[in-house]
């Protein structure tokens, strides 16, 4: 089993260039990698933690200017 933190550490680039895909091409790419099968709700909630990190970096870089 893997948990969330991990298929975002190991994904986050990918989601993040990659913004639109599918959650079932995420679940197919852990499959693929890491070997583990995970259902769509990981994939979702993953999909979302890279979106929210990557919407807080433009926003501490924002306060920077």
């Amino acid at each position: 089993i893997v948990n969330l933190k991990v298929i975002v550490e190991h994904f986050e680039a990918t989601i993040g260039d990659h913004p639109k895909m599918k959650l079932r091409e995420i679940q197919i790419r852990v499959a693929s990698k890491m070997h583990v099968n995970v259902n769509m709700t990981r994939c979702r909630r993953a999909k979302k933690m890279v979106k929210d990190k990557l919407a807080g970096n433009f926003v501490q870089e924002l306060a920077m200017l």
